[in-house]
């Protein structure tokens, strides 16, 4: 006999008993459930990969170039030394088309999911006419239509500036998102957000004033960990995320998917319910 809702198996069970089969991100689908986070990142991670082998593929082809150059003995050495030489002229370019695609495919990821959950969060205050509380954002934003849109900050004027790298930590401070996100998240945010708008405004070769002024970001930030550079003349002349930072950047979204999770999960029952 197939048993009805109200006589269901789950009848009896504890709250929060499913709790144990699920991940912190699995909470997220409350608000987004349209997204394959992990379908992505597979996808992030094998371009990574497949990027880093063609790095190291070019830069082996260097060395044994090298290696020719030293040992050439005959009339054409000047063009074997020209050649060598604009091998690793192009390596500078190669080196930055790695960091322009490995940013270029995480940044737009990370602010796509920040922007429709907060979004979302934004529809559920609304459809359950809840206030989310009194803050400076909200008294600032009042009612504008963007005051749940992380890509928009609201300065003391109350206007409204589509800066995400300000706008996103507003908006988080404002419903409790901070409390979730690390520290170690929000600083590798403004890092990585800032790379992004120079690489795809600027290109490979920044501006003078614009490598400078993300130079002083790197020293007052500590970006260090996550930025590198060619020099000329002494100057920073092209930025690389490193390595290192390039393979972590899967990880840090998938810290920040486990942070929203466990946003989602504790807010109240009256709020994520329809009313």
């Amino acid at each position: 006999m197939v048993n009805s809702l109200d006589d269901s198996a789950f009848e009896g069970f504890t709250p929060g008993y499913f709790d144990n089969f699920l991940d912190d991100r699995d909470y997220l689908y409350t608000l987004v459930h349209n997204i394959d986070w992990q379908a992505q990142l597979r996808a992030v991670r094998l371009m990574i990969s497949r990027n880093r082998q063609a790095g190291e593929a070019f830069s082996k082809a260097i060395e044994d170039d090298a290696a020719e150059v030293r040992t050439y003995d005959g009339p054409h050495d000047d063009h074997w030394v020209n050649q060598h030489v604009d091998m690793i002229h192009e390596s500078v370019y190669r080196d930055a088309a790695e960091s322009m695609a490995a940013i270029g495919m995480i940044a737009p990821l990370v602010e796509s999911t920040l922007g429709q959950s907060l979004a979302a969060l934004g529809d559920m205050y609304d459809r359950n006419n809840i206030s989310p509380g009194k803050q400076e954002r909200w008294t600032r934003a009042q009612k504008h239509k963007a005051r749940w849109n992380c890509q928009f900050y609201y300065n003391d004027k109350k206007e409204e500036k589509n800066n995400i790298i300000l706008g996103m930590p507003q908006l988080a401070g404002a419903c409790g998102l901070d409390k979730f996100l690390s520290q170690e998240f929000m600083s590798w945010f403004e890092a990585m957000f800032t790379y992004r708008n120079s690489m795809f405004h600027g290109g490979f070769e920044w501006t003078v004033d614009r490598r400078e002024l993300f130079e002083k970001s790197v020293e007052k930030n500590g970006w260090d960990r996550f930025f590198s550079c060619s020099t000329t003349n002494g100057r920073p002349w092209i930025y690389y995320i490193k390595d290192e930072a390039i393979d972590a950047l899967p990880t840090m979204v998938e810290n920040m998917l486990d942070s929203l999770g466990r946003f989602t999960k504790s807010l109240p029952v009256e709020l994520t319910s329809k009313p």
